[in-house]
């Protein structure tokens, strides 16, 4: 057995800082299927590997069990809770004195009630979930769990900035968990404005063109025939209508990183996922999160604007922080020039203004 694990979670499924601005409502998950399918070769065994490391409780209360059978429906065994006191956030150790938990929830109800009624077998029997509730708090039998204050510790320590849980990894000798966020918008960001659907109809988890803000510019749909009669409006849609220089950019700064960084530096096209970011890129290096801003024109001076939760976020991670300005990026040889956090501040007291020339 390795000394870490590392597992991702499922996608929009824990996130916190978020306004819900959907007509009927929508939450995080706060759960992700371990053996959804038949074939054994799609479950997630790197996440049912982990009530083999010494975060699974060897006996847990009655107590214990019982709430977590209360943050869910009836008809389920846990078979495993997992808690966490040493907590790391993107590798820096998270400022917070709540543990963490998780527990894996197995169906156990072979049959489920519909609306009017009726019973019906439920195809989901013996499914198990990796659950993560947010509201979930049991302080007793020396237990201080309680994740709710958790996520809101990582968002006091990451600069007020509404998040996503990515992923987690677990260190089996210093009995640590770390949080892979990303940072999705600031505090109270529409949620109609965040995550893009995969699948599925009607307003969840759709975004809305014309509440999407990228960078400078407002995102705004024309709508036109193709959008007005679609039931899955898609993250293509929306690109359409995206600053040509900024996408161009973008992907030229992309493109040179990724051929710079290796695998082992996980970089992460931040902004195209969520639009609201208030960066676009992100990489580990030495076990510390970097982040990447773009700019670009298809000119030739080095000039660049940046909106105040730009700024904000630079002020907050200012050493690990870098600004690429891309010039003539049309051209098939595009130029760029890097600026930290210093070279900016730098550049804005020679130039009092919102917008930098550098």
């Amino acid at each position: 057995m390795k000394n870490k694990i590392r597992f991702n979670i499922d996608e929009k499924s824990l996130f916190f800082g978020t306004y819900n601005d959907y007509v009927k409502g929508q939450t995080a998950t706060v759960s992700t299927p371990l053996n959804q399918s038949k074939d054994e070769n799609k479950w997630r065994k790197d996440i049912l590997e982990l009530k083999n490391y010494n975060c699974n409780l060897p006996n847990p209360s009655d107590m214990l069990i019982y709430h977590c059978q209360s943050a869910s429906h009836s008809g389920n065994n846990i078979d495993n809770v997992f808690v966490f006191t040493n907590i790391l956030l993107d590798g820096i150790k998270l400022n917070t004195k709540s543990q963490f938990a998780m527990y894996f929830k197995r169906e156990t109800d072979e049959f489920i009630t519909k609306l009017d009624g009726s019973k019906t077998p439920n195809i989901h029997l013996g499914r198990i979930k990796l659950h993560y509730p947010i509201t979930f708090k049991f302080k007793s039998d020396g237990f201080n769990i309680d994740n709710h204050d958790v996520l809101k510790s990582i968002m006091k320590q990451n600069g007020g900035f509404a998040f996503v849980v990515r992923g987690f990894e677990y260190y089996q000798d210093t009995k640590t968990l770390n949080f892979i966020t990303s940072l999705i918008g600031p505090d109270g960001v529409f949620l109609s404005t965040v995550f893009r659907r995969k699948k599925g109809v009607g307003k969840k988890l759709m975004i809305d063109p014309n509440k999407v803000v990228d960078g400078d510019y407002v995102v705004v749909v024309e709508q036109n025939q193709d959008v007005q009669n679609s039931t899955n409006i898609t993250y293509e849609l929306i690109n359409k209508s995206r600053s040509e220089n900024g996408k161009l950019g973008e992907e030229f700064i992309f493109n040179l990183l990724k051929e710079k960084l290796t695998e082992d530096n996980e970089l992460y096209h931040t902004s195209i996922d969520f639009p609201q970011s208030p960066y676009d890129m992100e990489y580990i290096e030495n076990g510390e999160k970097r982040y990447i801003e773009v700019k670009s024109t298809s000119g030739t001076k080095p000039v660049f604007n940046m909106s105040s939760g730009e700024l904000k976020f630079m002020e907050k991670y200012k050493d690990s922080y870098k600004l690429y300005m891309v010039t003539e990026v049309k051209e098939k040889f595009p130029k760029f020039k890097e600026y930290t956090y210093y070279d900016i501040m730098k550049m804005k007291k020679e130039y009092p203004s919102v917008r930098f020339y550098a």
